[in-house]
């Protein structure tokens, strides 16, 4: 009797790509609002404690008290957080041999941009002072991170820039990011401390004024290799590479094809977290469209899924997840190996002999 055995061999289009040992950080959100059209965005509304409703009221002025508007004490934040990355946490993204930036002339060309302005008036083009001094001579050479439904794991990943850079790393995104702000007109502060805008129903690019220049300008900024981090495994069947995505709007189209500072290669590592299903792999659905835009640009391509380094971190956050309950095994022999140069199961063998050895008890193996 002939019996046909056929296999059905799923065609496997992951590449393994070369990446840099983890050092972990801990960041869990984006301050970027998202880019969904304006009739399906949900706004979350936080009770806000407002003492009088006085349009001259300054809740900055009051003791902890807690608003939807502007962050107080804003220009100190921002003017501290700017002497803290320079001189302290992020002298690996600055170029070597560059000027200090003048924190306080940082400030003014963002607080220029906004300050007794309606948060509706904002576009593209509001904020471009500040990005201009803040980021005009700085080149990311292969280490650049952009990432869209991975924040948290593609920062912890970076590492504050100890591994790969993120927006979020640089300057002008670490002075403000997690800070609220929007510009008041007739108002002797200038700043709304009491309710700043979710969206602008007549300009929307007013919501992508900031972030939106962002991360066209981090964009610009990249050569070399550059790195994407994607969710392949996106709740609700979410495409891994979205058309409303940052990265699709403001990142790729904006990545150098000429000049001695040009993006060479993408590589995109496409992940499928613990205990959740695979909604898309490299080589399929719309990672296919992504792949086709890239090489149109002239830049070389790469997919790689799950590469080793991040699973390790998507395990430390899912520690119970079946499929890295298995993982944990495996590296609890290797680490007993290690300790012991033998492995667990041998280990206990080991101490029951010993045992008996000790006490002159009898054991039959």
């Amino acid at each position: 009797m002939n019996i046909d055995c056929t296999t059905s061999l799923i065609e496997i289009k992951s590449q393994h790509i070369s990446l840099k040992v983890p050092h972990l950080s801990v960041k869990t959100h984006s301050n970027r609002p998202s880019l969904k059209p304006l009739r399906n965005v949900t706004r979350r509304k936080m009770k806000s404690k407002l003492v009088t409703k006085n349009k001259f009221y300054n809740p900055c002025n009051e003791v902890h008290t807690k608003t939807n508007g502007t962050t107080c004490g804003l220009r100190e934040i921002m003017i501290g957080r700017c002497s803290h990355y320079q001189y302290i946490k992020n002298g690996f993204v600055q170029p070597n041999g560059s000027r200090a930036k003048n924190c306080t002339e940082l400030y003014e060309a963002f607080e220029s941009a906004v300050r007794y302005k309606s948060y509706c008036n904002m576009n593209m083009s509001t904020y471009g002072r500040y990005f201009e001094l803040a980021l005009g001579d700085l080149h990311v050479i292969s280490r650049a991170m952009f990432w869209s439904g991975t924040y948290a794991i593609a920062h912890t990943y970076g590492s504050n820039g100890r591994n790969y850079v993120t927006l979020e790393d640089t300057l002008a995104a670490a002075m403000v990011n997690g800070l609220t702000w929007c510009g008041k007109e007739n108002d002797t502060e200038g700043f709304d401390f009491v309710s700043c805008p979710y969206r602008c129903k007549d300009n929307q690019w007013a919501d992508y004024a900031f972030w939106g220049l962002a991360s066209k300008t981090f964009a610009q900024l990249a050569a070399g290799e550059v790195y994407v981090v994607l969710n392949g495994s996106q709740a609700n069947g979410k495409s891994a590479f979205r058309n409303d995505s940052y990265f699709r709007s403001f990142e790729l189209p904006n990545l150098r094809q000429n000049g001695t500072y040009r993006v060479t290669k993408v590589n995109i590592l496409v992940l499928h977290s613990p205990d959740a299903e695979v909604v898309e792999r490299c080589g399929q659905k719309s990672l296919l469209e992504l792949e086709r835009l890239v090489q149109n640009k002239g830049f070389d391509y790469a997919c790689e899924d799950d590469p080793e380094e991040l699973i390790l971190i998507m395990c430390s956050e899912h520690w119970h997840a079946r499929e890295c309950q298995v993982a944990r095994q495996v590296l609890r022999q290797t680490w007993n190996k290690k300790l012991y140069g033998i492995s667990n199961s041998n280990r206990n063998l080991l101490s029951l002999v010993i045992f008996s050895l000790i006490f002159g008890f009898n054991f039959i193996f």
